[in-house]
């Protein structure tokens, strides 16, 4: 796999090379979207919901389909968002972990893999609030939730940013990823698995 490194995950720049080759990344909260995600185009799966204790044998599937996760340290059933929680990640083989905490988010790069982190945007305060925070964190990624909205508040947001952006979030039909890329996203993160492909 070019751009891989399996000792402490997948390197920035191959994660990056595999969102820029196809830019519809598969949000999967389930044990049936991940396969139908593995039959896709998406080159990286974005684990939302799953069973923390059960990670290392789904990513192993991830990995044997020659594609790479990111898993949602903050929303898997049965891990903390914590030191603990993302050494397990780390253990079980994750490519990249995503949080909304600054702390997790620096943990991430100092373990190896790729560190996304969230941004939910609520109002303009909170745009203010959450670009400070990446700024402590100094995430590899970033990932504005939601992404709909990119378009509409761009200029509040890709210039401050200097990374990589992914818009997540209520994303659902081609002209929705499209106005986004156009926004500046890298990528979508997207759950309508008609956008996988």
């Amino acid at each position: 796999m070019p751009g891989v490194t399996r000792a402490g995950g997948s390197s920035l720049a191959g994660f990056l090379d595999r969102l820029r080759a196809f830019p519809f990344g598969a949000a999967v909260k389930g044990e049936a979207e991940v396969g139908r995600a593995l039959a896709a185009r998406a080159q990286v799966l974005f684990i939302l919901r799953a069973n923390g204790l059960e990670l290392a044998p789904v990513l192993q599937q991830v990995h044997a389909a020659g594609k790479l996760a990111a898993v949602h340290l903050d929303l898997v059933d049965g891990l903390s968002a914590d030191q603990g929680g993302l050494r397990w990640l780390v253990r079980c083989g994750a490519d990249a972990a995503i949080s909304a905490r600054g702390d997790v988010v620096r943990s991430a790069r100092a373990h190896g893999v790729v560190a996304i982190q969230r941004l939910l945007v609520q109002d303009e305060a909170s745009i203010d609030h959450g670009l400070a925070a990446i700024a402590r964190a100094e995430p590899d990624i970033v990932e504005l939730l939601p992404g709909v909205i990119l378009p509409h508040i761009r200029d509040l947001v890709v210039p401050r940013l200097g990374r990589p952006l992914l818009a997540g979030g209520f994303i659902r039909t081609p002209e929705d990823a499209t106005a986004v890329l156009e926004a500046g996203a890298l990528a979508v993160t997207t759950s309508a698995e008609a956008l996988w492909t």
